[in-house]
């Protein structure tokens, strides 16, 4: 019976190896490790679409690879994205060595970080999953604004990411980044000089684009997520009938945050107070009643401060936890009018059509993100400072012409990284 068992087990591998090694096989990804890293899990609604939105394209596009997803909060991003690819390991590797090395060697971390990460001796509790990370034939840095003056040390991510490539010959893809305002000297050296290892260089907005002037292989495809709007799946949007459909006039719907907020301005004050003052004002001026407003939250407990400090002026409100949103989707394409101080929020409700205000709470990081999007065709006020109250917007967000470009903008930069086979396009 052994005999019998290990045979059939010697059958069973070769077949794996026949399959693994065929045009589909290959086409679907067998034998490729594809290491993503990203600022997943915290949760905050932007960072965990993208991933999703990265993992589902490559569930479709190379199922059968071994995609790991490295972020800082590997427990909670196992639970949000556990079915979003078959075959996903969540580790937190380059993240360990990361933040380790912001509080050990403070002035020039990254140092540290890219030879610890191909010496595991540097590191020994990080050894297997450093080996895995050595296994990576693509190491791809996922989209958004983590590496700038408000994260510098994630410049680390980056570095340690081509010293790895440059010893096991992986592709280096970096997408979707927003890179302003840009990191101080020596930071911004030890940067771009990694970038110039990297097979693709794929910006979000046009500052980081002129910012990496001297790169002649920069790419401006827009934000990574425009690409859940190539096959966009459910939970994406709620489904709930429009307002012209239900027969009730549009509301408003708010997304702000706490966080970040302490620069903007407002005639009585600064930061929150600003903040809430500026939307107590425009629900007054545009003559919205509590019951008509519904509350989004993107990221869980940072949200809710200025709801709460609203206090009974959204009396009757709807609350729509991260949860909810993430579980059911956004409450878009109803025509409501959006006030959201963050960005993903403003880039899939404009995508939906509805009208909105973009409050920018912190300036240049803000402001170059809300202001890419009006620069891709969104309809939506941009406010820098609480001085002034908006006048309610009625144009809807995106045009369907842009919208369509912004998306396929970002669905060809993701078949360039990961192409398709004729016989299996019909997944891409």
């Amino acid at each position: 019976m052994e005999r019998v068992r290990s045979l059939a087990g010697r059958v069973n591998s070769s077949a794996r190896r026949r399959v693994d090694d065929s045009y589909v096989g290959r086409s679907l990804g067998a034998r490729e490790v594809i290491y993503l890293v990203a600022p997943t899990g915290y949760p905050n609604y932007g960072d965990e679409i993208i991933a999703r939105t990265w993992l589902r394209h490559l569930a479709r596009v190379r199922p059968q690879a071994t995609v790991v997803l490295d972020c800082h909060s590997p427990g909670s991003a196992n639970v949000l994205l556990r079915d979003a690819h078959p075959r996903m390991i969540v580790v937190d590797t380059l993240w360990q060595l990361t933040n380790h090395a912001r509080d050990a060697e403070p002035s020039n971390p990254w140092e540290w970080v890219s030879r610890a990460a191909i010496d595991s001796g540097l590191a020994p509790r990080l050894a297997v999953g450093l080996d895995l990370l050595a296994s990576s034939t693509t190491i791809h840095l996922l989209g958004g604004g983590y590496v700038n003056t408000v994260w510098p040390h994630h410049v680390s991510l980056f570095v340690a990411a081509e010293a790895v490539a440059q010893r096991s010959g992986a592709r280096l893809v970096a997408t979707g980044q927003g890179l302003v305002p840009t990191v101080d000297e020596p930071a911004w050296s030890a940067l771009t000089a990694a970038l110039g290892s990297f097979d693709v260089i794929d910006v979000r907005d046009s500052a980081s684009e002129k910012a990496l002037s001297d790169f002649d292989h920069v790419r401006l495809s827009g934000d990574d997520a425009w690409l859940a709007l190539h096959r966009p799946m459910p939970p994406l949007y709620r489904e709930e009938p429009p307002a012209a459909e239900s027969g009730r006039d549009p509301g408003v719907v708010l997304c702000l945050q706490s966080d970040l907020t302490e620069k903007f301005r407002g005639p009585g004050g600064s930061g929150l107070e600003a903040l809430t003052d500026l939307v107590r004002a425009t629900l007054d001026a545009w003559d919205v009643p509590g019951s008509a407003v519904t509350v989004v939250e993107g990221i869980p407990g940072h949200d809710y401060e200025i709801p709460h400090r609203l206090g009974s002026r959204l009396d009757g409100a709807r609350v729509l936890s991260f949860r909810d949103i993430w579980y059911h989707g956004l409450p878009a394409g109803r025509g409501d009018t959006w006030i959201s101080t963050r960005f993903h929020p403003h880039l899939l409700a404009a995508a939906a059509g509805d009208p909105g205000v973009a409050i920018v709470p912190m300036p240049e990081y803000y402001s170059t993100k809300h202001r890419s999007l009006i620069d891709a065709g969104s309809a939506w006020t941009v406010v820098e400072s609480g001085d002034a109250v908006p006048g309610r917007p009625t144009a809807g967000g995106f045009g369907d012409a842009d919208r369509a470009r912004a998306i396929e903008a970002k669905v060809a930069s993701a078949h360039d990284i990961y192409p398709v086979a004729p016989l299996l396009a019909h997944r891409a």
